[in-house]
């Protein structure tokens, strides 16, 4: 499968890793998070998907830090200022593993490299 290529703000996507990871810690799935945050069934997927245009917004940083039991929207958030404002990410699209260890129907995305893009300086 060809790579592909998305621009993004640095913020953004360190705030989707973030929420992720947080939200894989509790072993919530992305359908489980966003049914907490009274939201569509698909849009932390959606949101998480490199390339779909989905992000998350303040409002749902609020949403997302009640919905994990976070005592802060700082845990949400990147622990300093990201050194560049947009970034272009390339990536693949990978079939996804299973917890038996099976490559399953979904994808999802591999990333390759991370550059900062000229809008950045």
């Amino acid at each position: 499968m060809p790579s592909l290529k998305v621009i993004i703000s640095e913020i953004d996507y360190n705030v989707i890793l973030n929420v992720k990871k947080l939200r894989e810690e509790r072993g919530i799935s992305q359908r489980e998070l966003s049914e907490l945050m009274t939201l569509s069934q698909s849009f932390v997927g959606k949101a998480e998907a490199l390339g779909q245009p989905e992000k998350y917004s303040l409002r749902h940083l609020r949403l997302i830090a009640k919905a994990l039991s976070l005592d802060s929207i700082k845990e949400i958030m990147p622990p300093s200022v990201p050194e560049n404002d947009m970034i272009e990410i390339t990536y693949e699209k990978v079939s996804r593993i299973n917890e038996r260890g099976v490559v399953g129907k979904k994808v999802e995305d591999k990333v390759i490299s991370i550059k900062a893009t000229e809008r950045s300086k």
